[in-house]
């Protein structure tokens, strides 16, 4: 996998072609499932998926494969997948995302009432002040 640094440098250079490449390789880790490799039932047996029938963009989501042999001589399989929340985060970030939001259009308090079992109403008003009147 490449480096978040070069993916980056990828992604802003002026090469069409290869930033589409990148955007699309973080598009298929990011929809990549464990599930696409491993199966599993209520009895709580599990299924690996053989290699052959794994489509392309499931096998390059796969970061690594580790067989171990048990001491019965059962083999125990461990799958480890590339960084979702990375590539998910690389992507937002290029699709601006993750920017701060222009908080001009948000509504703001005008005012507050405070209304109590049995109590009279509270009232508080907000004021804005000048900036002359701020110092």
């Amino acid at each position: 996998m490449k480096s978040v640094r070069r993916v980056r440098r990828e992604i802003t250079s002026g090469d069409v072609d290869k930033r589409a490449a990148v955007l699309g390789e973080l598009e298929l880790l990011g929809g990549s499932k464990v599930t696409d490799i491993l199966q599993w039932d209520s009895a709580g047996n599990v299924y690996l998926t053989a290699t052959d029938q794994l489509p392309d963009h499931v096998r390059r989501a796969i970061k690594k494969v580790k067989v171990t042999p048990n001491r019965d001589g059962q083999n125990s399989i461990e799958v480890e997948m590339h960084d979702k929340i990375a590539a998910l985060r690389l992507l937002a970030k290029h699709h601006g995302l993750m920017e701060a939001t222009d908080d001009s259009n948000r509504p703001s308090i005008i005012g507050i009432n405070l209304h109590g079992p049995g109590a009279p109403v509270t009232t508080y008003k907000v004021e804005e002040k000048d900036e002359e009147d701020a110092g």
